[in-house]
């Protein structure tokens, strides 16, 4: 009688775990357009971005999510074309979100690429990296426009594996092995509706050669209902010396939504 009981526990146990799989497809995201506020824009004088964040499966405390970003870079041509793209930079990821204890541990691996558009350039950059993040449950894409808390943070650790497929160098066109970023926001006003928040985000990044920095501090106000927020934000680049991309002590002032 005893062995029966185990073995229909052991039988049931596999139906017992597909029960409680969840299959949220929980979708958050945002998008922004901005103006460098330089004098030269034949380099850097707009920027656009989108990215969509969607959960796709949640087991207790242990969730599947898939992440896709898109930047365009535009600069200025003569003749009065203003907008115009120079390069597409795309970020695909997958990755794995466990929580623990109010925090939340992301382990997620990500390919992204840069196009050059309307003219070649040879050794255009390739990566595929591996992160492991960790931050307040509060900070995640689910929560973070919702909390009531002043201070978030989050912390990746990166790592640029240079190993060959067929001949080709999966981390190709720069020369990072490791990084480091630390994100931030601050509340500095909280309305009913509207807000202002101070977001400053400080990337250290390891090459073969040379240490690579992406500091940028950030203000955004924001009018927000239910789980949107819209507002404008000013970027100052306090430090960037980044072989893809190095607007340095510019300004960029652009609007965005959140959701």
């Amino acid at each position: 009688m005893r062995v029966n009981r185990f073995l229909h526990l052991l039988l049931a146990l596999p139906f017992a775990a597909l029960s409680a799989l969840e299959i949220p497809l929980d979708i958050h995201g945002g998008g922004f357009f901005g103006k460098y506020l330089n004098s030269d824009t034949a380099r850097f004088n707009f920027d656009a971005s989108v990215g969509i964040y969607c959960t796709t499966l949640r087991h207790g405390p242990l969730s599947t999510y898939v992440f896709y970003r898109d930047d365009l870079d535009m600069g200025e041509q003569t003749g009065g074309v203003s907008i115009d793209p120079r390069y597409a930079h795309y970020y695909i990821a997958a990755g794995i979100d466990y929580a623990l204890y109010g925090y939340v541990i992301t382990c997620y691996f990500m390919h992204d690429c840069i196009h050059d558009i309307d003219y070649d350039v040879a050794g255009t950059p390739v990566f595929n990296r591996l992160r492991l993040r960790f931050a307040p449950a509060d900070f995640h894409y689910a929560t973070r426009l919702k909390t009531e808390r002043k201070f978030l943070w989050s912390v990746d650790l990166g790592f640029y594996p240079h190993w060959n497929y067929h001949g080709w160098d999966i981390n190709s066109g720069a020369d990072y092995t490791h990084d480091l970023v630390l994100d931030m926001r601050y509340n500095l006003i909280s309305g009913s509706k509207f807000g202002l928040d101070f977001k400053p985000s400080f990337t250290i990044a390891r090459g073969d050669t040379a240490f690579y920095h992406q500091h940028i501090l950030r203000l955004q106000t924001y009018y927000k209902t239910m789980s949107r927020r819209i507002g404008m934000s000013l970027d100052y680049h306090l430090f960037v010396n980044d072989p893809i991309k190095s607007p340095d002590k510019l300004w960029l002032l652009s609007i965005y939504l959140d959701f």
